[in-house]
């Protein structure tokens, strides 16, 4: 008897569409998997160092958006100095203008900004809107999520309160759910 070429055609041809269609699926799941973890990179400071809003800490994080021409900014920033030497909450700025390389290494010397500055605005990746009041400060917990904007010129002080006021806020909120 002689081989029905048809029915061997098609099921080589059958063959052939699930492999191809197990090759583009490996690569829609690999590429899936290696691009999105380029979503959340970190950023880059001034100095080159890189920079991650989530921490393994549980240490809270100021991001500061300030500008060399905000009075209120530039008085803000011997506060916000103070409050990065002490270790507790980290201090990232970041400039409104957007200014970039020298000019910003520039500015961040001249400010006398101790705290790293990064050198591109994390404001869309962190999905919260742009300022349109300065100085503005947004706390973000340790999962890298913003849990408050301030507007206005901050001290060492008001910040170590709101950021312990949000972590008695947290507290109550798990103990209620640990007990409802």
């Amino acid at each position: 008897m002689l081989p029905n070429l048809k029915q061997d055609g098609q099921k080589v041809g059958t063959d052939i569409m699930i492999i191809k269609t197990k090759i583009h699926l490996f690569f829609l799941v690999f590429f899936t998997v290696v691009l999105g973890g380029c979503n959340k990179s970190p950023f880059t400071d001034t100095n080159g160092k890189t920079v991650e809003f989530s921490n393994k800490k549980e240490q809270w994080t100021v991001l500061n958006v300030w500008a060399g021409w905000c009075d209120p900014c530039r008085d803000e920033i011997p506060e916000l100095n103070a409050l990065s030497d002490s270790g507790r909450i980290k201090v990232i700025g970041v400039d409104f203008d957007g200014s970039e390389g020298d000019e910003l290494k520039r500015k961040v010397e001249e400010l006398d900004i101790s705290f790293p500055v990064l050198q591109q605005s994390p404001i869309t990746a962190l999905k919260v809107k742009a300022p349109q009041v300065l100085p503005a400060s947004y706390l973000i917990n340790s999962r890298g999520e913003v849990v408050e904007t301030l507007f206005g010129p901050q001290t060492k002080d008001s910040l170590e309160r709101q950021i312990k006021n949000l972590e008695l806020q947290i507290t109550k909120l798990r103990e209620k759910k640990v007990d409802g």
